[in-house]
C-alpha cells in the first residue's frame, strides 16, 4: 500500500525524519505519538531483553531515531502556539524532557496512564505509563480543564483484536484531541502503528496525518483509520 491523501487524511509510509520535511513548517496543531523507546536501561530496543518473540517484533532494529531529533522537526511543523502528548516511561523520562527543552518545548505536566496490566520489576511492579504534555509558544488552557492529571484504562488484548505490542485505547486519545485542538485542525502522530490516533482524529472531527515505517503497519493502521471515515 502506498500513501494515502485525501482532505482531511495524509497516511505517509516511511521514516518520519524525512517524510516530515513534506509537512509545512507550523502547519499542525496537535501532536499525540507514541515513540519508540527502551524498556530496561539496557535493552537496545522498544521492549525488554526478556520478552518472547511472540510479544511482537522491534522495527527499529535497536536504531530507533534520537528523541532530539524527531522533536526538533516537531517542533518547526507545529503551529506557534500549539500543544504535544509523547507517551514514554521512567527509563526514558528524562531523556525526553531533557531533549524536548533543548529543541524549545515547554513542560505543561507529566500525567500518568494507570492500566489494568502490569510489568513484572524489581522494583515495584509497573503498572504505569507517562505521557508527557508540551507545549510550543504561549500557554493556553485545555478545553476541559476537570480532566485529571491521572486516568485508568483498559488496555487492548490479543482477544479483543490487539493489533499491535504497544497499541494504546482510544479513550485518552480522543481525550487529548479534545483538550489541545478543536474541530478542524489538524493532529500529527509520526509513529502511527495500529492507527489509534487517526482513529481517534477522525471520530473528532479533525484532520490527521500519519506517518508510519513498517510496511506491515502502515497498511493494518492505514486501513483501521480509513474503515474509520470516508475517504
Amino acid at each position: 500500500m502506498s500513501d494515502i491523501k485525501t482532505d482531511n487524511l495524509w497516511l505517509m509510509k516511511g521514516d518520519c525524519l524525512e517524510r516530515m520535511k513534506e509537512i509545512p513548517d507550523g502547519s499542525i496543531k496537535l501532536i499525540i505519538t507514541d515513540p519508540p523507546y527502551r524498556m530496561t536501561k539496557r535493552g537496545k530496543s522498544c521492549r525488554p531483553n526478556w520478552m518472547p518473540d511472540n510479544m511482537g517484533e522491534n522495527v527499529f532494529n535497536g536504531k530507533a531515531p534520537p528523541f532530539k531529533d524527531w522533536l526538533s522537526m516537531c517542533y518547526n511543523k507545529m503551529q506557534k502556539d500549539s500543544q504535544m502528548y509523547v507517551f514514554t516511561n521512567t527509563v526514558s523520562l528524562q531523556e525526553i524532557l531533557n531533549s524536548s527543552t533543548e529543541v524549545g518545548f515547554k513542560l505543561h505536566n507529566i500525567l500518568t496512564m494507570i492500566k489494568d496490566t502490569g510489568m513484572p520489576n524489581r522494583w515495584y511492579l509497573k503498572q504505569t505509563e507517562l505521557v508527557v504534555f508540551l507545549r510550543k509558544g504561549a500557554a493556553y488552557p485545555i478545553n476541559d480543564m476537570t480532566s485529571r492529571d491521572w486516568f485508568t484504562v483498559v488496555m487492548p488484548k490479543n482477544k479483543n483484536g490487539k493489533l499491535h505490542i504497544t497499541q494504546k485505547p482510544i479513550e485518552p486519545i480522543e481525550k487529548f484531541i479534545k483538550n489541545s485542538s478543536n474541530v478542524g485542525d489538524v493532529v500529527l502522530d509520526l509513529f502511527f502503528g495500529s492507527g489509534t490516533t487517526g482513529v481517534a482524529a477522525i471520530n473528532t472531527n479533525r484532520k490527521f496525518i500519519g506517518i508510519e515505517m513498517d510496511d506491515n503497519y502502515f497498511d493494518i493502521g492505514s486501513k483501521r483509520i480509513t474503515s474509520a471515515g470516508e475517504v
